[in-house]
């Protein structure tokens, strides 16, 4: 009776252990992050040393145009936009100049992220990216939350009889 009882008590832990909680990185859907280009950072205000005797700009009260990089991201108007993607695991370029470059994509947005549009011209939309100014392609943004994409199905094959 003693050997039956300790079997089961056995049976039973094995069962408990062989019943664990679904692994999460099972359901991971990995994607490839953007090649960045090593760029030597260059921060304003590093190299802008007053020199005593040269002429400087801060009592001139001439416009010069903006340049994009100066948005201040606070000051700015913009109107939000939702990725909308074609296909499960898609990603939208992120890139630093209006057009389709090599070495200019900085990041990348997934369906259905919200988007801060500052203007859209010549099919580029002009964005705020963790602060700074950026573009993505307008054909891939929304005005709503578009629907989600569901995951393709495997299709199961089927091997010939032997």
């Amino acid at each position: 009776m003693k050997k039956i009882l300790i079997c089961f008590i056995i049976g039973i832990v094995f069962i408990l252990t062989a019943c664990k909680k679904d692994d999460e990185e099972a359901n991971f859907i990995p994607t490839m992050p953007p090649d960045y280009p090593e760029e030597e950072m260059d921060f304003p205000g590093e190299d802008s040393e007053d020199v005593p005797g040269e002429p400087t700009d801060a009592h001139d009260d001439t416009e010069e145009p903006a340049d994009d990089e100066d948005i201040d991201p606070d000051s700015v108007e913009t109107t939000t936009k939702y990725v909308k993607l074609r296909t499960f695991g898609s990603i939208l370029n992120v890139r630093s100049t209006p057009a389709i470059e090599e070495g200019n994509i900085v990041g990348f947005l997934v369906h259905t992220e919200p988007v801060e549009v500052i203007s859209i011209e010549d099919n580029w939309a002009k964005i705020l990216y963790h602060g700074e100014v950026r573009y993505v392609s307008a054909d891939y943004l929304s005005d709503t939350v578009p629907p989600y994409i569901s995951p393709p199905t495997p299709t199961p094959t089927t091997e010939p009889a032997q």
